[in-house]
């Protein structure tokens, strides 16, 4: 084998090792989904894998592992979410309680 093509073998390697160290540092949560059918019911949305979570302030997003970062979420896009007729509403940041 040839020494470039021993080169392209470390390249999906060094790609994986890559990605699972950007999992390690965290990413900011930004969005929240509400849905108003399910009492005021509102949920944090992981930055990676894009999937609500079931509670805040978690260190890790129990379905992909990303490290979460959870500093701006006072200032996270709420997102309104209608189930049945996929309604959509989008606000700037967490409404006062």
């Amino acid at each position: 084998m040839t020494r470039a093509g021993r080169s392209l073998g470390r390249g999906p390697r060094l790609l994986l090792l890559l990605e699972q160290l950007f999992y390690r540092f965290p990413m900011a949560v930004e969005e929240i989904h509400a849905f108003s059918r399910c009492r005021g019911g509102a949920y944090p949305v992981c930055p990676r894998c894009r999937e609500t979570m079931e509670r805040e302030y978690m260190s890790f997003c129990s379905r992909c592992g990303q490290r979460l970062d959870w500093r701006r979420y006072q200032q996270a896009n709420v997102i309104y979410v209608e189930p049945g007729d996929h309604t959509v509403h989008k606000e700037h940041s967490i409404p006062s309680r």
